[in-house]
């Protein structure tokens, strides 16, 4: 069974990430899900600020099955983006439940991240 993650953040041109830093953001979330499709798992980034809401993101919750929603470091990692990240919880909580709730921050890679929750369901 494939396991899917959503990778939720911010959209690259939010106004709290660099200008500068945008490109090579672009490059590492290309990567990032380059290596996790190539470990066997559904991997889709999905883009959300608090500005727009998060509508697009429950209507993917309710049409397209997921284990887990991985809440990217953009968010996670700034402390002004809290509430933000507690309505991100909230609406994964409503709309899918039984959905498991991680946090990226750099201290580990994405990978170790979810396979925390999910090592025996990848392959």
């Amino acid at each position: 069974m494939t396991v899917s993650i959503f990778h939720i953040g911010l959209p690259l041109d939010h106004p709290s990430i660099p200008v500068e830093e945008r490109p090579r953001v672009r490059k590492r979330l290309s990567d990032l899900q380059e290596m996790m499709r190539g470990a066997g798992y559904h991997y889709q980034i999905i883009y959300a600020s608090p500005e727009g809401g998060l509508d697009d993101f429950k209507r993917q919750l309710r049409t397209q099955p997921c284990d887990g929603v991985l809440i990217g470091g953009g968010v996670a990692g700034n402390e002004a983006m809290s509430y933000f990240m507690e309505q991100i919880i909230d609406a994964t909580h409503e709309v899918a439940p039984k959905t498991k709730i991680m946090f990226f921050n750099h201290s580990t890679d994405v990978r170790t991240t979810v396979e925390r929750w999910f090592k025996s369901r990848s392959t």
